[in-house]
């Protein structure tokens, strides 16, 4: 596991001894390897946890991606970082987060991925409040992951909001008063 900081920072774990122990975790959002039997795992709340797995070379990669990650190039980096491992024949999935009808988001929120481009206008839609948008964080992930050119992408378009029985959701516990209390967990493996 690492410490996630909402960054661009990927960890190559490429040796069994750069495997971290839960007192000295790395900071980082993404984290790939090439090695058997090493768990890579992503902790999520209502940001994206996206699993990334090369079968035939054997390479995987997880990365937490939410709005300020996901700007920053946090997927990116860890294709990036997975290909200098060897891998070629990339595929995406992309697990329960937080959904567009959920997310509702400040007209400055808005103002700034506009100011990032303007095609990112396609992300967001109409709040039922009028000072308000909701953004559409998982087909943002998603089109960053198409852009790098991987093809077989699988988006669960699991909303992590309403499911209170099945997954946490960070938002969803502080509009019930319930601050931090939870986790939901990504996990990918090479046998």
């Amino acid at each position: 596991m690492i410490d996630q900081i909402h960054s661009n920072q990927v960890i190559v774990i490429d040796d069994k001894s750069k495997i971290y122990g839960e007192q000295n975790l790395p900071k980082a959002d993404g984290i790939v390897t090439n090695l058997v039997e090493v768990v890579l795992a992503i902790v999520t709340a209502d940001c994206s946890p996206i699993l990334f797995f090369d079968d035939q070379n054997k390479i995987i990669g997880a990365c937490h991606a939410g709005w300020r990650g996901a700007k920053l190039g946090i997927i990116e980096e860890t294709f990036k970082e997975m290909k200098k491992l060897g891998a070629k024949k990339i595929s995406a999935k992309i697990g329960p987060m937080i959904q567009q009808d959920s997310y509702e988001i400040s007209l400055d929120f808005y103002q700034d991925f506009i100011n990032e481009d303007p095609i990112n206008k396609v992300f967001f839609k109409e709040s039922p409040r009028s000072d308000k948008l909701l953004f559409d964080l998982c087909e943002y992930v998603e089109r960053k992951i198409k852009n790098l050119g991987i093809t077989k992408i699988e988006n669960l378009k699991i909303d992590t909001y309403p499911s209170s029985s099945n997954y946490f959701s960070y938002r969803r516990a502080n509009h019930q008063g319930l601050g931090d209390c939870g986790r939901n967990i990504a996990v990918v493996v090479i046998n």
